[in-house]
């Protein structure tokens, strides 16, 4: 990623780290995965290795941990939770993120585009061409998303 991305990163951790879970390691990574039956984007698994989770600029990033001052649940439970609900071109559909009128945010792999699936109108709109993409256009609160 980026070093001006993981530089507003940490500024937003250092200055409330309750805010993000704890960083995972490879082996959990790849055992979500395995779990999911995909392979991660590089951006992504950065950030998984780095923070785990957590509020960054306007988004919430899900990693496995909760964070304290956040609600971060699984990915990995929220991915499957909603491929259930996802019409079949959306098996390996990656929840990274929920709005607040609980439509998810995250990638169909091997797609890396970020998208969110609206349930109200049964489509989807393309917010940024990758997760790194996504990442800036949160910190400088550009998603119009409201989680």
């Amino acid at each position: 990623m980026k070093i001006e991305i993981l530089n507003a990163i940490d500024e937003e951790f250092e200055m409330c780290p309750e805010a993000f879970g704890e960083p995972l390691n490879i082996e959990e990574v790849n055992q979500a995965e395995d779990e999911l039956k995909v392979k991660l984007p590089e951006d992504f698994k950065e950030f998984l290795l780095r923070y785990g989770s957590g509020a960054v600029g306007e988004a919430i990033v899900l990693g496995l941990r909760e964070a304290e001052f956040v609600a971060t649940p699984s990915f990995v439970e929220k991915s499957l939770h909603f491929r259930k609900a996802f019409p079949k071109e959306y098996e390996n559909f990656i929840a990274i993120g929920i709005d607040g009128a609980g439509n998810p945010v995250g990638f169909n792999s091997p797609n890396t585009e970020i998208i969110t699936f609206d349930f109200d109108f049964g489509g989807k709109e393309i917010i940024a061409e990758s997760f790194e993409e996504y990442l800036e256009k949160a910190i400088r609160e550009e998603l119009n998303i409201h989680f």
